[in-house]
C-alpha cells in the first residue's frame, strides 16, 4: 500500500471510532476540601467533596457532585473527551500531511521534462 493509502486508511479509522463517542464532558472531577473553623475556634478539615469543574467563557465553573453514582460517569465522560481531543489532533495531523503529498505529487506532475524542446535545439559539440 502507497503511503497515502496507509494515511487515508488510518483517517478512516479515526472517523469510525470518533463516530463512536457519543458522551463526551470536559473539564475534571477533584476532591474539593472545606476547611471550617469550630466553636472553640479550631481549624478543621472537612469533606473530600466530589466537584465537576470546567471552562466556560474564560471562566472556570464548578459543581459539587452530590450523586456518588455519578462520579464513576462523568470521569468516563471526560475520558471520552480526552480521547476525542487526541483524535481530532490526529485527523488534524494526517489532513496537513495528505495535502502536503498532495501538493508534491501536483507539483511533480507540473515539473517540465528535462529533455525539452529547447535543450534538443542545441548545436552538437564540437568535441565529438
Amino acid at each position: 500500500m502507497t503511503a497515502v493509502g496507509t494515511l487515508r486508511q488510518e483517517r478512516k479509522a479515526i472517523l469510525h471510532e470518533l463516530s463512536g463517542l457519543e458522551q463526551i464532558r470536559r473539564g475534571s472531577v477533584t476532591a474539593q476540601m472545606m476547611e471550617t473553623i469550630g466553636p472553640d475556634g479550631s481549624k478543621r478539615s472537612r469533606g473530600p467533596y466530589p466537584l465537576y469543574t470546567f471552562k466556560e467563557g474564560g471562566k472556570t465553573v464548578s459543581r459539587r457532585l452530590n450523586d456518588p453514582d455519578q462520579i464513576p460517569i462523568y470521569r468516563q465522560q471526560i475520558q471520552q473527551w480526552r480521547r476525542f481531543s487526541e483524535l481530532v489532533e490526529r485527523l488534524r495531523v494526517l489532513g496537513e500531511e495528505l495535502s502536503d503529498r498532495t501538493l508534491q505529487e501536483d507539483a511533480v506532475k507540473k515539473t517540465p521534462n528535462t529533455k525539452s524542446k529547447r535543450n534538443s535545439k542545441l548545436p552538437a559539440s564540437s568535441n565529438d
